[in-house]
């Protein structure tokens, strides 16, 4: 049997959708009201996030135990897998990753941990290329590489209403909260892939201002790598999901859809706050061809893995555009 593939609730896939792709989810716990539950089990995103708006105390969130990663790790062994890998939240923002590899290191389900460096959509990206890894029939080696390969082309871009629980949880300086309640602005915010600090990367009055300086990133990330999924989520949020929309819209990406940010991650953000994720596409390589052509960062990749590299001259012409536009509406190009 192929190796299984497990995630944390904090990717924001939903377990119907987890269901639909045939993975596991282990769900964290958020603590509202002095009501311990786990997230997106025993309520939902939606629920979750009416109750909070309503609320006088501010939630928190505390990380699975080592017992429930057993419980896990055991339930995928019976249902026949001998291993495993597991994308997680960020280890600087929870004990979900380190408690996963105290379990990994005695179990015997062999599960490859990765520390994603992220959460939400774009830890959702990351477990849907996995996935998709998967089902080409790539190994567990293979894919494992792959994933740690791709951690920090996987971007996750955070417009929250206000930085209030962010400071509250200790996920943003007090400061920062003060200076933008009284400048009346808005911060986009967005982990910083080796440290894992949520940082502060722009600014703007108003939501047109704070999304179109935003969305200034993924754009550029999309004209680099053309073909890549996003994926858009929200805690309310319709007037910056609409400006997301016009922003994308005519862009070369493939819709990744939206929904609601799960409760964990909107323990953090609050309402009305709005999730941006990116990240490349999985490119299937197909078995019995000599060659296999894909574009990926201004070089044509061989199946040898062997990069032929574009003459900057060549790379800002119109024959680079197009070249670049023509490989990535395809899969691939095999000859």
């Amino acid at each position: 049997m192929s190796f299984a593939i497990i995630t944390d609730s904090t990717s924001d896939i939903s377990p119907t959708r987890a269901q639909e792709l045939g993975i596991y989810v282990i769900p964290l716990h958020v603590i509202i009201e002095g009501e311990d539950l786990l997230d997106q089990v025993q309520i939902t995103a939606e629920e979750y996030v009416a109750r909070m708006a309503g609320s006088e105390q501010l939630p928190h969130t505390s990380q699975p135990s080592a017992g429930e990663f057993k419980e896990l790790f055991d339930r995928v062994r019976a249902d026949g897998h001998d291993s495993a890998i597991f994308i997680s939240l960020c280890s600087e923002w929870s004990a979900c990753y380190a408690n996963a590899c105290q379990v990994a290191d005695t179990h015997e389900l062999d599960v490859r941990c990765i520390d994603s460096r992220t959460g939400s959509g774009a830890e959702g990206l990351l477990v849907e290329y996995a996935l998709a890894m998967r089902e080409d029939g790539r190994s567990l080696d293979e894919t494992e590489a792959q994933i740690r390969t791709t951690l920090s082309d996987a971007h996750l871009l955070l417009i929250p209403r206000t930085l209030e629980n962010l400071v509250k949880n200790g996920r943003a300086p007090k400061l920062a909260g003060q200076l933008t309640q009284m400048l009346n602005i808005r911060l986009a915010v967005s982990p910083e892939w080796q440290s894992g600090e949520i940082k502060a990367i722009k600014k703007g009055r108003g939501a047109k201002r704070i999304v179109a300086n935003t969305m200034a990133d993924c754009l550029a990330f999309l004209a680099e790598h053309p073909g890549s999924s996003v994926r858009v989520l929200t805690t309310g949020a319709a007037e910056e999901q609409e400006l997301v929309n016009q922003a994308l819209a005519g862009q070369d990406y493939v819709d990744a859809g939206t929904g609601p940010i799960g409760c964990t991650i909107a323990t953090h953000v609050g309402v009305d706050a709005i999730a941006i994720s990116y990240c490349p596409r999985y490119q299937p390589i197909h078995q019995g061809h000599l060659y296999h052509l894909r574009w990926n960062r201004d070089c044509f990749w061989l199946i040898s893995r062997k990069s032929i590299p574009i003459p900057p001259q060549l790379r800002s012409s119109s024959f680079g555009t197009g070249l670049k536009r023509l490989i990535s509406n395809v899969s691939d190009q095999s000859f």
